[in-house]
């Protein structure tokens, strides 16, 4: 196995997609409007129908990485006694969300065509399982 990681879980591949995608989900999120952490974390989680659900240990690192490099801007509101951080795009962050949205647009078919093979795989064995 692949330094112990089993490829035939499904856990192995939503992971890796929640990884590989995070940013860009938390950039699309807040194109929409402005939002906390928690709004944040619902919104990635809406986005891809629940497959990939981000930790505080995945949205909080993400929102000071991307504050530190001047794609976001964060203010404190207060609600109450509670006190949250809200973030919203800046044009810098708005000139990344555009350049990943080029890069995921030019991945998605190559993607989708190996979502097509992998899909017809059950198709075939199951075929095959009526054919034997």
């Amino acid at each position: 196995m692949s330094g112990n990681r089993d490829l035939t879980e499904k856990s192995y591949w939503q992971t890796l997609a929640s990884r590989g995608t995070g940013r860009f989900l938390v950039l699309a999120a807040l194109n929409e409007r402005p939002r906390h952490g928690y709004e944040l974390a619902r919104a990635v989680t809406e986005a891809c129908d629940g497959c990939c659900e981000p930790t505080d240990a995945m949205i909080y690192p993400t929102i000071r990485e991307l504050t530190e490099g001047g794609y976001i801007t964060c203010h404190t509101e207060s609600q109450g006694q509670r006190q949250r951080k809200v973030c919203e795009l800046t044009d810098r962050g708005r000139a990344a969300f555009r350049a990943a949205a080029e890069v995921w647009r030019s991945v998605l078919p190559a993607l989708q065509d190996g979502i097509d093979a992998g899909l017809k795989l059950d198709t075939l064995e199951a075929n095959e399982e009526v054919l034997v």
